[in-house]
């Protein structure tokens, strides 16, 4: 079979269909040089796109294989979109033990006990006057209204809150009310939302080793069960410790399932397919995004609302119906397993295939020129031992600070990922900063997201990367620093106002946060570019864990606080952008120290000379 294949691979080269399809497409091409030279030319297939040109890339099992890929991302916001909802948290105040078994009314209590904050002209949270509420009980509300100096030892003094009462005509059961997480436990409610962007981290860095060892498909079902286990056991966290532990674990699986999902249809389309897929595949993500303040408005009890997440979870088990991925299986060297799939691929597609043994001799170039060399490499790493993988990631992390040409560009990367990403976040919990419906706000912030995706790719076409990041970065700057002024000089602004300048930033930074990935990519070249990528990410989701604390606990203190750092770091890192060079329409640069080529055209002047210009 050897022999016979590689006869094949030297002979039939294919001159006639290459002229006669110099125009076509590769999918076009490759399918039909199969029909002229019949199997022969599928052994001179040296790149997995080519293979799945025979095999169709725009066909039905395509399209379903996205399609289900896509519809787990509904599922996604279930973990990162929803501690505003779960933790809701209404008005509270000191309860007073002896006044509450003397029947006083809260409204009583609250007069009496609780003082009013000069600053907000509110009644105090998390104080109460330090009287003698035995004495007061006795007397009565009336009675000791008319004598406070029975019970009032010292009119300024207050004492924290031994417990506390919680409104719940207007949330009746939270994690906030079930766990007290205010005042000097308010931490905790935070760090319910940092534990999901630790996972997130986590998640990042551990799902790419998962996929690699066991497969796109097992990597994704394992994570996609795990989720559903996780959901369901925090509904039941009997403490809080125990529920952000539990959140954590969720967020590793929830972003497993976005990145598996993410890859295994990327590794089916073909070039011209995956700059459309990657926009259409969010689109779900930002469904989920409408569908968690519709499910949290009519599911107010936190554990129900929790039931209602894990049930909407158990969409991703669709999973199940997906193939493992044809280029995992040869590029590990499972190419009967690899062959089963694309030959059910071509059935569905209504294609028909070459021999198996052509095909076999196919899928052996294809590992040896893209996939063996690498895995080999891998192997050896793993056999290297822990001080050569500890110097390894020391050189691999240290890398940008000391290559020329790349430091620069890298940590200018570096900043702007930081300030788009976590933005992203901050701005899709600011309905408390801004005082208005979480509900409503909530959708609308899933809505824009729709056409932030959508409207990103022909601006870029034809205003390329610098100019339009620099421009949605100085938007969102300039939109959450109006309302930021809004609340400084304590102007009385309609509330729709507010809500409408913070989505407009919302949805630029959306816009941001997936055009960051285009550029990044853009400007590294191959042997940097997926190191810089993940470093960035990773650098961006370490300042995600900042945001929850910043929103909550500053912005409780500041109302102001979080849309003045945020504005002012994206400010500054729209002006930084036009340091880097701009890569719409030019080549992709082998080396950082070179400057990046404009592709050009070709045009006769008027004296009949032919003059370069270059397309910007």
């Amino acid at each position: 079979m050897g022999g016979s294949a590689s006869q094949e691979m030297k002979g039939n080269t294919g001159n006639k269909a290459a002229q006669d399809n110099s125009h076509d497409t590769p999918e076009d091409r490759l399918y039909q040089e199969q029909e002229v030279d019949g199997d022969g030319s599928v052994t001179q297939v040296s790149t997995f796109e080519e293979l799945m040109g025979y095999v169709g890339t725009r066909g039905r099992w395509n399209i379903v294989i996205i399609t289900i890929c896509a519809l787990g991302n509904i599922a996604s916001p279930t973990s990162s979109m929803t501690y505003q909802f779960l933790g809701a948290t209404p008005d509270h105040w000191c309860s007073v033990q002896p006044l509450l078994d003397a029947n006083w009314t809260d409204e009583q209590i609250i007069s009496l006990a609780i003082p009013i904050n000069n600053a907000t002209g509110k009644y105090e949270e998390c104080v109460m006057r330090d009287y003698d509420y035995n004495a007061a009980a006795a007397l009565g509300y009336e009675a000791a209204m008319a004598n406070l100096s029975v019970a009032v030892t010292d009119t300024q003094a207050v004492i924290a809150c031994p417990a506390r009462t919680f409104n719940h005509s207007q949330h009746a059961a939270t994690t906030v009310t079930e766990w007290d997480l205010v005042c000097d436990r308010r931490y905790l409610y935070s760090t319910t939302q940092a534990a999901t962007f630790v996972g997130s981290l986590l998640g990042s860095l551990s799902s790419s080793h998962l996929f690699d060892m066991i497969g796109r498909r097992r990597g994704v079902l394992l994570s996609c069960v795990l989720n559903v286990v996780f959901s369901f056991l925090s509904a039941a966290a009997p403490y809080v410790s125990i529920f952000i532990l539990l959140k954590l674990l969720i967020e590793i699986c929830q972003v497993s399932i976005y990145i598996g999902g993410f890859v295994l249809a990327m590794e089916i389309c073909d070039e011209f397919q995956r700059n459309h897929m990657g926009a259409l595949y969010l689109l779900p993500w930002a469904l989920g995004c409408m569908l968690m303040p519709g499910i949290a408005y009519l599911i107010r009890p936190w554990r129900w609302q929790q039931i209602a997440h894990s049930v909407l979870c158990c969409i991703t088990l669709l999973y199940w119906l997906l193939p493992e991925s044809p280029r995992w299986l040869i590029f590990k060297g499972r190419h009967a397993k690899a062959l089963t799939v694309l030959r059910a691929a071509a059935r569905v597609n209504q294609r028909t295939l070459p021999s198996e043994e052509v095909l076999f001799a196919a899928m052996r170039n294809i590992m040896l020129k893209e996939g063996n060399p690498e895995q080999e490499k891998r192997c050896s790493t793993q056999r290297a031992g822990v001080r050569h993988h500890a110097m390894a990631a020391w050189r691999h992390l240290s890398l940008v600070l000391t290559t020329r040409g790349l430091r620069l560009r890298a940590l200018l990367l570096y900043y702007i990922w930081g300030v788009t990403i976590a933005p992203y976040y901050s701005l899709s919990h600011f309905s408390s900063i801004i005082n208005t419906n979480v509900y409503m706000y909530s959708f609308l912030s899933g809505l824009v997201e729709v056409p932030a995706y959508l409207g990103m790719w022909p601006a870029i076409t034809y205003l390329g990367r610098r100019v339009t990041l620099a421009v949605l970065l100085l938007f969102t700057g300039l939109s959450v620093f109006v309302v930021t002024i809004f609340m400084i000089l304590q102007y009385e602004v309609p509330a729709e106002l507010k809500m409408f300048l913070s989505l407009s930033g919302k949805m630029a930074i959306t816009a941001c946060m997936h055009l960051v990935w285009v550029f990044t990519g853009e400007l590294f070249s191959t042997k940097h570019r997926m190191r810089i990528i993940g470093e960035a990410s990773m650098v961006a989701r370490v300042g995600s864990i900042m945001v929850p604390y910043i929103n909550d606990l500053l912005g409780r203190v500041y109302p102001w606080a979080p849309g003045v750092m945020l504005s002012v770091a994206v400010t500054i890192s729209s002006s930084l952008v036009w340091i880097l060079p701009e890569t719409a329409n030019r080549k992709l640069t082998q080396n950082e120290n070179e400057v990046i080529e404009p592709k050009t055209r070709s045009h006769t002047n008027e004296n009949g000379s032919v003059i370069e210009e270059p397309i910007i």
